[in-house]
């Protein structure tokens, strides 16, 4: 029978997963921002920008890997959670609440920088800007 704990442990998958995802884009952002950095005369401005989407990268990294060993933890708990059939402990309820709100706060972090990082790079990376920046 599906029920709660089943739910639970969909859930906490699925969390996994998107953050195993959203590393990955992290990363490959980070990595775009660095190309740029490294470009032949980048003006002060467009370097302080690349490096203040670093910046925000990295503490969203951190944050995902804090909520990750929530995840961990939470799912070690599910294991043992089992009050009677089909009843998990309030505390496991109340963890898989929290674990829920971090993870939207965190996801919804993490698309705002990504969406403002993509638009920066594809600025930066137009034909007009390219001139503009070797001069």
């Amino acid at each position: 029978m599906y029920g709660q704990l089943q739910y639970y442990n969909a859930e906490l998958n699925t969390w996994v997963r998107s953050i195993d995802f959203h590393k990955r884009e992290l990363n490959e952002l980070q990595a775009q921002l660095n190309v740029l950095l490294n470009f032949p005369l980048v003006s002060l401005p467009s370097s302080k920008a690349g490096n203040a989407f670093i910046d925000q990268l990295i503490v969203q990294e951190q944050r995902f890997d804090h909520v990750r060993q929530h995840l961990d933890h939470q799912a070690l708990r599910l294991k043992h959670a089992i009050i009677s059939p089909g009843k998990l402990e309030s505390a496991v309820v109340v963890i898989q609440e929290s674990c829920r709100m971090k993870m939207q706060i965190y996801e919804r972090a993490f698309i705002k920088t990504k969406y403002n990082c993509c638009v920066f790079l594809s600025d930066f990376f137009q034909p007009d800007q390219m001139v503009a920046q070797a001069k």
